[in-house]
């Protein structure tokens, strides 16, 4: 092989190793892992550069965490306090999320309605740089409305529906999640999925309720309604229940039945 054969090969190779690993970048660049969220959640978009979910003092309810990593065993702990993404995502506008399932406060009190959600117990922040896309992917088993809770008179701007139960938010895996101030850390591109749950401790206690209806109250201290809206709502359950119960979201709690959701809001 002469000087110019020799250099045309090592040169062939080299672009070739450069593709490769420009390939393998591209695909570590848009990997995602997939983070669930359920419960008695608010879901709080009001934050130019930051997603929150807050978790209302709900006397009975538990917040926990649940991580499935890729190899491994999963995990279940305790949320408490404030947890945040962080990741080296540029940050840009607020996209305009499009979950028609959720239910948005706003269809009830108006686009004057703001929330306090950073008082909640229980809080995390997700920058939306880290956000490659949310759907609803768990609905209610019926339809719900709402109603007035001082004349029961149904809410005409709300939408009857099915609405979600739980959401999936598909993050960009070089994002690291902080829990308990800072204090630990996970990884997202070691885990599969993580799940966050905020729901009643004893699934038995709730059995044969509606759940949703009776601890949607626990929303109301956490807003801060214009003065044209001081009012209350309930959620109507437009039934009727379904004689199966649903099944449960995640492998990580007991089937309880009948057993039904309280279902996320947001605003």
């Amino acid at each position: 092989m002469n000087r110019r054969q020799f250099l045309t090969t090592v040169g062939g190779a080299t672009a070739g190793a450069a593709t490769l690993l420009h390939s393998h970048q591209v695909f570590a660049a848009e990997s995602t892992t997939a983070f669930y969220a359920k419960g008695l959640i608010m879901v709080s978009f009001e934050d130019p550069k930051v997603l929150r979910l807050g978790m209302p003092k709900a006397p009975g309810h538990k917040a926990t965490l649940s991580l499935v990593p890729h190899t491994g065993t999963q995990r279940l702990v305790n949320l408490r306090g404030a947890s945040t993404f962080e990741t080296a995502g540029a940050g840009g506008a607020r996209p305009d999320y499009k979950v028609p399932e959720m239910i948005r406060l706003q269809e009830i009190y108006g686009d004057n309605i703001h929330s306090r959600v950073t008082e909640c117990p229980t809080v995390i922040s997700i920058p939306y740089a880290a956000i490659k896309s949310m759907a609803a992917v768990e609905l209610s088993p019926t339809r719900y409305t709402f109603v007035r809770a001082d004349n029961g008179q149904e809410v005409s701007t709300f939408r009857p529906r099915k609405v979600a139960e739980t959401l999936r938010i598909e993050l960009s895996s070089d994002a690291v999640m902080k829990l308990d101030a800072g204090k630990n850390s996970v990884a997202l591109n070691t885990m599969k999925e993580l799940h966050a749950e905020y729901a009643p401790e004893d699934p038995a206690a709730v059995a044969g309720i509606d759940a949703f209806t009776a601890h949607f109250p626990h929303y109301n201290a956490y807003l801060v309604r214009p003065a044209d809206a001081q009012f209350d709502v309930l959620p109507r359950n437009l039934g009727p229940l379904p004689a199966v119960a649903p099944r449960i979201g995640n492998n990580f709690a007991p089937p309880f039945y009948p057993y039904f959701e309280c279902f996320i809001v947001s605003l």
